[in-house]
């Protein structure tokens, strides 16, 4: 935070100056200010379990991947594939 912001507003009050200034960090604010105040259960995504999900898919009902920024499994559904004898 500029100009000593940190030390003179709380978490909420920096959260809001972030989203006045810079809006691109917003969301990485979210997540500290949720950090600071909870706890980071909260902001962290649950694993997935590929295996799980390969079992509760037929041929009716396939598995789709809606991807984020960042995010690739393609190296867990290879790794599931070699097991399962696919690869």
């Amino acid at each position: 935070m500029p100009c000593g912001y940190s030390d003179s507003l709380n978490k909420f009050q920096q959260l809001l100056v972030m989203r006045i200034f810079r809006t691109d960090r917003v969301v990485n604010s979210m997540k500290n200010f949720i950090m600071s105040r909870m706890s980071p259960f909260y902001v962290q995504s649950p694993p997935l379990l590929y295996d799980k999900i390969y079992k509760m898919s037929t041929e009716k009902t396939p598995i789709v991947f809606t991807l984020s920024p960042g995010a690739d499994p393609q190296g867990e559904v290879q790794r599931l594939a070699d097991d399962l004898g696919f690869g």
